[in-house]
């Protein structure tokens, strides 16, 4: 998932007409350097508005900026691209999709915790969050699959809160087909150990320990 990028103030027009499926606008004169500069992993938003009635919309992300010359991917979060007239507004403002990329303070700690011993499940739901493994009784190993549906850039962090995974280690499998990095399993068992799984495509998890 890129990062996202922001510039306050950062509105200009179209320097001159684009059709609903170009990748590269140009604004105003001058004014690029009032828009981010993204680099490899990074993008802005940026919302398209008719000057004629402003009724008209369109977010599009861009990838990357030369001067006055912005890169962009057309019609994101929802919206349709669309062909834009020279002096049609374009502006770097918030959008939904901005604010959902965004790690909220409840994801930052375990968003739920297993207390037993033995297989546990990972679910959807626990993506972009934390499972904090806090096994105290019943002590042995433990073990996950991760979910087969997931999409790529889904994220999930299994962490060691009793601290004893080196003595009653944790693995975690992959959904048929899959690899992680490479390997058919990955093994949590070092103390305190926080490991992150994603979904990286092409039946691809990478892990980090």
């Amino acid at each position: 998932m890129a990062v996202f990028l922001f510039a306050n103030n950062a509105s200009s027009t179209l320097a001159g007409p684009i059709s609903n499926v170009a990748t590269a606008l140009n604004v105003a004169s001058g004014q690029g350097a009032l828009f981010p500069n993204p680099s490899a992993g990074q993008q802005f938003a940026v919302t398209m508005n008719d000057a004629a009635t402003g009724l008209l919309t369109e977010i599009m992300y861009c990838t990357a900026r030369s001067g006055d010359t912005l890169t962009v991917t057309r019609g994101q979060e929802g919206t349709t691209a669309q062909n834009w007239a020279a002096g049609d507004l374009i502006a770097n403002l918030i959008t939904a999709g901005q604010m959902q990329a965004m790690q909220q303070s409840a994801l930052l700690f375990p968003a739920r915790i297993v207390t037993a011993s033995g297989p546990f499940t990972i679910n959807l739901t626990d993506g972009y969050g934390e499972i904090g493994l806090n096994r105290t009784t019943a002590l042995g190993t433990s073990s996950a699959a991760l979910p087969g549906s997931a999409p790529v850039g889904w994220t999930v962090r299994i962490a060691d809160l009793a601290k004893n995974f080196n003595a009653y280690p944790v693995t975690i499998t992959p959904p048929g087909g899959m690899t992680i990095a490479g390997a058919a399993n990955a093994t949590l068992n070092v103390n305190g150990q926080v490991g992150e799984f994603c979904f990286e495509g092409s039946n691809l998890w990478s892990f980090k320990p």
